[in-house]
């Protein structure tokens, strides 16, 4: 029986829905008088811009047309390997590659200068499939970088409270970082 009634209240709903009454709306008996009074279309523009609508029209357009790929060449690679390196750096591990940019913690160096890592844990090497693995570094192994940008990350908002003693403070933090582009893995 509540099966029932819960599939009888969907119908109820359904039909007002299609009526245009208050439950459509999701309203009370006040608000829906109101509306009533200056007309619902005004609450339906409110809740349902037509960008809503326009945007679900493209999606639907979008979903249903299919993206031609052509083909590849004989001989070609869709992605061709690259050689790369895991490298210590401002306390955490980074999997790094030729011509990749990486953020970091600040590193006090120029923007445009050219800086050696040589905390290098493992190096990849794709040409002649050679894997090197420190103990706990790569003797002779190094990352050159070119710093690209010093900036601040996006800012954290710490927010402590006691509850029951009205303290509450709200504070906002924003990391140092250094922008980084690999030019250089060497062994």
């Amino acid at each position: 029986s509540a099966m029932a009634a819960t599939t009888r209240r969907a119908q109820q709903v359904q039909q007002a829905m299609l009526r245009g009454g208050r439950a459509s709306q999701g309203l009370g008996r006040a608000q829906a008088h109101r509306v009533s009074s200056r007309g619902a279309s005004v609450l339906n523009a409110r809740r349902f811009p037509a960008e809503r609508v326009s945007l679900a029209r493209n999606v639907r357009s979008l979903a249903s047309a299919q993206a031609e790929v052509p083909p590849l060449a004989e001989g070609t690679v869709a992605y061709e390997k690259q050689d790369y390196a895991v490298v210590e750096l401002g306390g955490s591990q980074v999997i790094v590659e030729v011509g990749g940019v990486y953020d970091t913690n600040r590193l006090e160096a120029e923007p445009g200068s050219i800086i050696k890592l040589n905390r290098v844990l493992l190096v990849k090497s794709q040409g002649n499939n050679d894997l090197r693995l420190g103990k706990p570094y790569v003797e002779e192994a190094t990352v050159e970088a070119e710093v690209v940008q010093h900036k601040k990350a996006k800012k954290v908002v710490v927010y402590k409270m006691q509850p029951k003693k009205h303290t509450r403070s709200k504070r906002g933090h924003r990391q140092h970082e250094t922008t980084i582009k690999v030019v250089k893995i060497s062994v």
